[in-house]
């Protein structure tokens, strides 16, 4: 038998078997064999049940890598002192600026497939980010996006369970309620959900998804001199269950000011995902002491265990001054992802148990004209797409 005939049967592998091969493989590698030939560029890329088989592979072997999407959202001009409001239509606004960031040091510049004017980031799944232009203090011209392929899908409608993704947006609506509209992208048909009575007064940030479902704070109103505030005394956590698209109520943690009954109504409570899966909730008092609590076993009230503690002096010199930070991750060894955007930097800070947090890294933004606002958002580096 010839050399070349051995050569042609040694590489005649049927094509469930090369698949199963490139479902172990990482996706930085599956990127680069995009150019063996078109069958196997069409196989990574444009086929969405190999990005599922990879993403269930790689979270069930603990393989999922995550990167930081930083995104910045420049103005044509901007008055000196004064921070632009994302939500004004007005604001000469320019198309968003996207970077990769792994690591400490390791940052790609990304090329965004659309030249829409500030496209904000809203939510990630799955490796997919979300984006909206922001409009009269909602979004519109949404859009779906994977930063690892360059898949991008437009959207003219104005985040996931089973095989569906699923768009959800709570609106006020009439006397102190809401109304809750859920877009099915496989259904393509908006539906509205009736909202349990007790879901009133002001709905905290864009929702955290855990466990099938997104999370919101949920801050009741209350009267001072005819107006209403929103007050953390009764708060509660909210969860909408994707694949059964009801409410329920997740217990928050016993907050430590709330034993002393200290400054309750005026504490800052943000839901976060630990990294690795977990429910996290970050709460700020008046003066800066800040608590991350973890559900350990999810809707056990029991669960909850206080993961890191610290007060405002107890932070490094790169706090220094700023009047504002925002965690936008927390992980199971203590270190805390910080965003100041006085700085316009982002800090690691290590956290111990009994010790005063310590900075282990940090990074400025490059300088871009006219950018007073940025954002920084965990995703997974996926082959995910959404099938037509």
């Amino acid at each position: 038998m010839s050399m070349s005939k051995i050569q042609e049967e040694s590489f005649d592998l049927h094509e469930d078997v090369i698949v199963k091969i490139l479902c172990r493989l990482p996706v930085k590698s599956l990127i680069r064999f995009t150019c063996v030939s078109k069958r196997w560029r069409a196989i990574i890329i444009s086929d969405p049940q190999f990005g599922k088989s990879h993403l269930q592979l790689a979270s069930q072997l603990g393989a999922l890598r995550r990167k930081l999407l930083i995104s910045t959202y420049p103005t044509v001009k901007t008055v000196e002192g004064q921070i632009p409001n994302p939500f004004e239509d007005s604001m000469p606004w320019l198309p968003s600026q996207f970077q990769s960031f792994e690591g400490y040091s390791s940052v790609n510049n990304l090329t965004f497939p659309s030249e829409e004017k500030s496209q904000r980031v809203m939510a990630s799944c799955n490796g997919l980010v979300l984006l909206g232009e922001s409009y009269r203090s909602y979004f519109k011209n949404l859009s779906i996006w994977n930063p690892s392929t360059g898949f991008f899908r437009k959207y003219l409608v104005q985040v996931l369970a089973s095989d569906d993704y699923k768009l959800v947006f709570i609106k006020p609506a009439l006397g102190d309620f809401v109304d809750v509209h859920v877009f099915s992208l496989r259904a393509n048909v908006w539906k509205v959900i009736k909202a349990p009575s007790s879901l009133t007064g002001e709905i905290d940030g864009q929702g955290t998804l855990s466990n099938g479902a997104i999370h919101w704070v949920n801050y009741p109103n209350y009267s001072i001199d005819g107006k209403m505030n929103p007050t953390m005394a009764d708060s509660t956590m909210v969860a909408f269950d994707l694949a059964e698209e009801k409410f329920r109520q997740v217990p928050l943690p016993v907050l430590s000011q709330n034993e002393a009954g200290m400054f309750l109504s005026l504490r800052f409570v943000k839901i976060q995902v630990l990294l690795g899966g977990c429910l996290c909730v970050w709460s700020r008092d008046p003066y800066a002491y800040s608590e991350f609590w973890v559900m350990r076993e999810y809707g056990v009230p029991e669960s909850w265990v206080k993961l890191i503690q610290f007060g405002r002096l107890d932070l490094p010199d790169e706090f220094t001054s700023c009047t504002r930070w925002d965690p936008s991750y927390v992980t199971e060894g203590g270190i805390v992802m910080i965003k100041l955007p006085d700085k316009k930097e982002l800090v690691w800070i290590e956290c111990h148990r009994g010790e005063s947090p310590v900075c282990s890294a940090h990074y400025s933004l490059e300088e871009v004209p006219g950018c007073t606002i940025f954002d920084a958002t965990v995703y997974d580096e996926t082959l995910v797409s959404v099938p037509e």
